[in-house]
């Protein structure tokens, strides 16, 4: 990620720039004391991560992260500051984290790995809900399915974590209590319908059908259920208790998640 520090302290400021050295992915491009050249070089340049203090003269932090946002509405935004009361103030802005003084080395590396983890999911088209009710979206407009089987086919396939799900899983799961044999081939007709959905927003390619099965590409999926196995701490706080409500198939899920939210807790 292309990363500009913009401190008046430029002492703070290189040594952050020293402790970001050496880790993936962050190319500091600029490192600016005052906020209006940064804001000139943002302009002009590409620019995908910014890292700012919030007190600083002439310009704040904060009124400089607004006219960034105006500039790059993508740009991961982060402020340091020694003020908690500037907290409340950053949040209203959108900013997406912040770092107190004084911090250490496991604080700038937390907030890095944040900042790479934002990144990654900003370059995927397809986000999907599953804590709750279902829903999915591409290109941040809500999907409306063909049918109601093919949303629980894609619930489903999500579910699955790019694994192959059978025919005969999918008839078993999304017609459990209906007496339709494999001849019948509704299932056919669920995954026509899911396919034609995606097609028509553009992102077909994220099912992959096979001969007797199919699967979602989970590199191009971003959701709460791929966070929290991850480990991520606000997907685990996000779940409550409650996964794909609407689907009976979902409980054993559901049960699953309820223990490792139990394990991660008492640790």
């Amino acid at each position: 990620m292309k990363t500009i520090l913009v401190d008046d302290n430029v002492l703070e400021m290189e040594l952050f720039r020293i402790e970001c050295e050496g880790i993936a992915d962050i190319e500091i491009v600029g490192t600016f004391s005052n906020p209006l050249k940064a804001l000139e070089y943002a302009s002009e340049n590409d620019v995908e991560y910014a890292l700012l203090d919030i007190d600083m003269p002439g310009m704040s932090g904060l009124e400089f992260a607004g006219k960034l946002r105006e500039k790059r509405r993508d740009i991961i935004i982060m402020f340091v500051t020694g003020h908690t009361e500037h907290a409340v103030e950053a949040i209203r802005m959108k900013a997406d984290y912040i770092i107190f003084k004084p911090y250490d080395k496991n604080d700038i590396i937390d907030a890095i790995t944040r900042a790479k983890l934002m990144h990654r999911r900003q370059g995927k088209r397809v986000n999907a809900t599953l804590f709750g009710n279902f829903d999915v979206s591409i290109d941040g407009e809500v999907v409306h399915f063909r049918s109601s089987k093919a949303k629980e086919l894609m619930a489903l396939l999500i579910c699955s974590e790019g694994n192959n799900v059978s025919i005969y899983e999918i008839m078993d799961k999304l017609w459990e209590d209906e007496n339709v044999s494999i001849d019948n081939a509704v299932y056919r007709k669920a995954i026509k319908n899911l396919l034609d959905t995606l097609r028509e927003y553009g992102a077909e390619s994220i099912v992959v059908r096979e001969r007797g099965a199919c699967r979602i590409v989970k590199d191009e999926i971003e959701c709460d259920y791929y966070r929290f196995l991850e480990g991520e701490k606000e997907a685990m706080i996000k779940f409550q208790g409650e996964f794909l409500t609407e689907y009976s198939w979902a409980e054993v899920y559901n049960g699953r998640l309820v223990e490792l939210k139990e394990r991660a807790l008492n640790k």
